[in-house]
């Protein structure tokens, strides 16, 4: 496997690209018309299309996952500038992780994550 590309709906792909590009800093690696697709620093890509009309967008969720605390910390500082939060930064006892949760214009949830 070379890569991996993880497609989410959108209804507005402008939008997208100001949140996603602009406010997360994710390079935009291919613009097709209809889908954008965003280079994760390496780490797959995360695509956006206008005809994946199957599920809403509230019903996914994109993780991030992060080195350590410190980079949650720092990049949930970054996020919450062009996203809503829905919880800062906390210890997960459960899953043995430490992370955060935002929500971006369309509901989809935004999770930024280190393991422990």
């Amino acid at each position: 496997m070379k890569d991996m590309i993880h497609f989410y709906p959108t209804r507005d792909l402008s939008k997208i690209k100001h949140v996603y590009g602009t406010g997360l800093g994710l390079e935009l690696y291919k613009d097709q018309g209809k889908c954008l697709i965003f280079d994760a620093h390496g780490h797959g890509m995360i695509g956006f299309c206008v005809h994946h009309p199957k599920n809403p967008p509230s019903s996914t969720c994109v993780t991030f996952v992060m080195e350590d605390k410190a980079t949650v910390d720092q990049t949930f500082e970054q996020f919450r500038s062009v996203l809503e939060v829905i919880h800062k930064p906390k210890l997960n006892e459960a899953f043995k992780l430490y992370h955060a949760f935002l929500k971006d214009f369309e509901g989809r949830d935004i999770e930024i994550q280190t393991f422990l």
